[in-house]
């Protein structure tokens, strides 16, 4: 009898040490994501762009891009700051900086890390003086099996 209270005994904090485990290891990955839900998402527009009220709230993303900064239409003056995460083959995407079919900027960026995972991107990207029309930052993966533009995304933007 002594022998069951026991294996008894031991079961029960067994199973009260295991949902107090769980419990605390699913509250440690809590914070990353209300980390990532607080920040506010035009958080860079003060340092790249005078008018704070041109940007749109809608999320710049798709499947392998989740842009940060710039933010759709936001204007920005001599160069701005283009940033977010990627989850793209071997860490490797291209973008163009276009004044409406001309292509003012193009080259690629290598990500912190490649697909699967969220690779994370920064670059400064200058503006030609001489433009002061709309311009549009073309975000795109070349695919390795024809060449093809894929993922594709589009954010316009404002000059001052």
């Amino acid at each position: 009898m002594k022998r069951m209270l026991i294996i008894l005994l031991i079961v029960l904090l067994g199973i009260g040490g295991y949902q107090w485990i769980t419990n605390d290891s699913d509250s440690s990955s809590d914070p990353p994501a209300s980390e990532d839900q607080g920040k506010p998402d035009d958080e860079s527009d003060g340092k790249d762009g005078p008018d704070d009220d041109a940007t749109d709230d809608e999320p710049v993303e798709n499947d392998a891009f989740k842009i940060e900064s710039p933010r759709p239409n936001q204007v920005v003056g001599n160069e701005f700051l283009f940033k977010g995460k990627a989850r793209v083959f071997e860490a490797v995407f291209q973008y163009e900086l276009k004044d409406g079919d001309q292509v003012l900027e193009e080259d690629f960026i290598i990500t912190s890390e490649g697909a699967p995972a969220w690779g994370t991107f920064e670059k400064t990207i200058s503006v030609p003086a001489d433009v002061t029309g709309p311009l549009v930052l073309k975000i795109f993966v070349e695919s390795a099996k024809d060449g093809s533009e894929v993922h594709v995304l589009e954010i316009p933007l404002k000059t001052d």
